[in-house]
């Protein structure tokens, strides 16, 4: 019995599955200068130094949030070859677009832009990894009045147009209105 216990250890032992995981972003910390109102485009490296494929999530975090987009927010990564070594082989490139508001100060923003891996479905192990980028974005003063026009004021102009339009069609068909004391 003793020996058939040791031997059931052992067996577990040999077969218990040792695997790394781990996700990783390039640039780690990134500032950004732009003027309000424009775009922003930057490029991250996502990949992976585990030994699965991952699926790697991304998503955004901090006052950098209402104006970033990610272009992929889903990508499967495939691990990167041992011994590990630049450049990275499998990383795979995402895009991020920015466009802060206009503003008529100098406007500081940080947040994160966090990638989030986990094992790739049909996998055995389970769990997930993170790590996030660090960002920073200095809004210059625009120069454009242009930046400073929301859709809102849009809707606003386009509603006093067609109520303008309105009362110049019904003048033009014989109403007249008149204010008296």
């Amino acid at each position: 019995m003793k020996k058939a216990l040791v031997l059931l250890v052992a067996l577990i032992a040999v077969i218990s599955v040792y695997a790394d995981v781990g996700v990783g972003v390039s640039p780690s910390k990134t500032v950004i200068q732009v003027e309000g109102g424009e775009v922003h485009e930057l490029t991250l490296l996502v990949f992976n130094s585990g030994d699965d494929p991952l699926e790697i999530t991304l998503s955004t975090e901090g006052t950098i949030g209402s104006f970033t987009t990610i272009e992929t927010k889903k990508i499967l990564v495939d691990p990167e070859p041992k011994p590990h070594e630049l450049p990275i082989k499998n990383g795979r490139e995402v895009k991020v677009r920015m466009k802060p508001p206009g503003t008529s100060k100098l406007t500081t923003y940080t947040g994160t832009i966090n990638a989030v891996g986990s094992v790739a479905t049909g996998q055995q192990f389970g769990g997930s990894v993170g790590v996030a980028t660090q960002i920073e974005v200095q809004v210059t003063p625009s120069k454009s009045f242009w930046a400073f026009v929301t859709t809102t004021h849009l809707l606003i102009g386009a509603i006093l147009l067609v109520l303008l339009a309105l009362f110049l069609l019904l003048r033009r068909m014989g109403l007249h209105i008149r204010f008296e004391k």
